[in-house]
């Protein structure tokens, strides 16, 4: 067979001889890499979490737990009576309505502008987690359709925040926190004057009275030695209403 016959039944590609000569160069990147944009689209501040999805430890039943919910930016102040008897309403249906009502309580808390704190009880990580998960849906689900007249939307900013109170003195320290909080945000509360948008009025470690509430929420009866008596006995004893959290 002939060279001329291979030639043109096989062609060979040419190559342009500038091509072939300049020095090897890697390719632009089209996608990551540290450049303006490249990347997972980032989330909005409003739709970041702020509390890290870590698992949470094991709960233990004799410690009471410091819990923090965190509101979206852009709601209204939470600071209100509507709110207040909403949620009044939402921990007496948990008291009496739910399952886990043996094994899960709410006994303070304080609403604040965007933000609730709470200091519950429970019997293990199940019950806390059922209880805490209860409170949050049944608020956003009511909080929509009661004061925002709207069917759904995102109500809370991020996971909610835990502590466990394992001593009397943070037993203390959580109680002044929690029902003396509207101190903390600037609210000059006069004398023994308390903040009426909490469990404060039924409180009863103040070393001074307090004006009774013409409502009172329902006090609840600590399950715990360390929210029961410990952190009078052996955390510094009773409050003072003109106490600031730290």
């Amino acid at each position: 067979m002939s060279l001329e016959f291979k030639l043109r039944n096989h062609p060979r590609q040419l190559e342009l001889q500038a091509i072939v000569d300049a020095p090897a160069r890697p390719l632009p990147r089209t996608w990551g890499g540290s450049r303006e944009g490249a990347g997972r689209p980032k989330k909005a501040a409003k739709d970041r979490t702020f509390v890290p999805h870590h698992p949470r430890p094991t709960h233990k039943k004799r410690h009471p737990t410091h819990v923090t919910l965190r509101a979206r930016a852009g709601l209204p102040n939470f600071r209100n009576q509507r709110v207040h008897g909403m949620l009044r309403g939402i921990l007496d249906q948990q008291l009496h309505g739910r399952r886990y009502r043996e094994h899960f309580q709410v006994v303070h808390f304080s609403i604040q502008s965007n933000h609730l704190h709470l200091i519950v009880e429970a019997t293990d990580t199940r019950a806390m987690r059922a209880g805490v998960s209860g409170l949050v849906i049944a608020f956003a689900k009511r909080l929509n359709k009661e004061i925002l007249e709207r069917l759904t939307g995102k109500v809370w900013r991020d996971r909610y925040h835990s502590r466990e109170l394992t001593t009397p003195s943070e037993v203390r320290r959580a109680l002044v926190y929690v029902l003396q909080n509207v101190r903390k945000h600037g609210f000059d509360l006069l004398g023994a004057y308390i903040d009426p948008l909490s469990t404060a009025r039924t409180f009863l470690g103040w070393t001074l009275p307090t004006l009774p509430d013409p409502d009172p929420f329902p006090p609840r009866t600590p399950r715990t030695w360390l929210l029961g008596e410990g952190w009078s006995t052996r955390g510094g004893g009773p409050l003072s209403p003109s106490e600031r959290p730290a």
